[in-house]
């Protein structure tokens, strides 16, 4: 099945076809950890804490090192799964390798999905967060003036369009984007035959936004962002993966902010796939290693 063919099949299901298929993708995700990463997840439990609670309805992870100090730096972290696969244990392992690397309190969310909550849903709920956030983060012994926020894929894209949107009530100091869709309009495949992991792509897409004009607007496909969209946008730090079918667009993306004179950094981990930060495979090692000199560099 070619793209058009998928997007004419795509739009003649209903609710209930769409969440059924959203939730086999769903069951077919958790199936794919194998066991001896799992056996990692609860590796850092000693040395690190994790408390989940909601906040103004919204489930999040409060994330430290043990025995942590006062004023820590604050990273916001979003996670991936095409904005339908939910918030897992890898999220949080990811998380505590982070808190136990850089001594940051990490705020983990655990946004709405779609498409039982499709855009602007997951937006919204966060950026109705971070106002909480604003009163929480110091009672919590973090610091307001260092706050950094990260996103892996579709949380990536998350990241980048609410510091579009302006709507953040505190200064972000920097912004991480790993590997994150940056075009959900124009197809990533041409008019090649779709695999099925091309399909379930694409199914992403199409839970997140079905209104394909939408998809035009720069917090769904951030390459169609504009001068005044970028303008105040954080510094920001690019990790791609060159086996990825997404590298060319954040590229793009990449270009788009240094032209509107923001500062940015890129990095691709040239032999990885889609994901590897999180999913503990091919370059992760040297990645992590990465990500946090990025850390230390914008917390010094």
């Amino acid at each position: 099945m070619k793209r058009s063919e998928f997007i004419a099949y795509a739009e003649k299901l209903n609710d209930s076809q769409l969440q059924q298929i959203a939730r086999e993708s769903r069951e077919r995700s958790a199936g794919r950890i194998p066991a001896e990463v799992q056996k990692q997840f609860h590796s850092l439990d000693d040395v690190t804490d994790a408390e989940e609670m909601m906040i103004n309805g919204t489930h999040l992870y409060k994330i430290t090192r043990s025995g942590h100090s006062s004023c820590m730096p604050v990273i916001i972290n979003i996670h991936g799964g095409g904005w339908c696969l939910p918030h897992t244990e890898r999220d949080i392992y990811f998380c505590r390798r982070i808190a136990e690397a850089t001594g940051c309190l990490i705020l983990d969310i655990d946004y709405v999905l779609a498409p039982e909550f499709p855009y602007p849903a997951a937006l919204e709920e966060i950026e109705h967060l971070f106002i909480h956030l604003k009163e929480r983060i110091p009672e919590w012994n973090g610091s307001l003036d260092q706050v950094i926020l990260c996103g892996q894929s579709a949380g990536g894209n998350l990241a980048a369009a609410l510091s579009q949107r302006k709507h953040i009530p505190f200064p972000i100091l920097r912004q991480i984007l790993c590997y994150l869709p940056a075009d959900n309009y124009a197809g990533r495949f041409g008019e090649s035959e779709l695999s099925p992991r091309d399909e379930s792509t694409e199914y992403y897409g199409f839970f997140y936004n079905r209104n394909f004009e939408e998809r035009k607007n720069s917090d769904v496909s951030l390459v169609y962002a504009n001068a005044e969209d970028l303008k105040d946008v954080p510094p920001t730090d690019m990790i791609t993966a060159g086996l990825d079918n997404l590298k060319d667009e954040a590229e793009t993306y990449c270009r788009l902010l240094k032209d509107a004179g923001i500062p940015v950094t890129y990095r691709c981990f040239e032999h990885s796939r889609h994901g590897f930060l999180v999913n503990l495979y091919d370059e992760w090692k040297e990645g992590e290693t990465y990500l946090i000199s990025l850390i230390h560099n914008a917390i010094q």
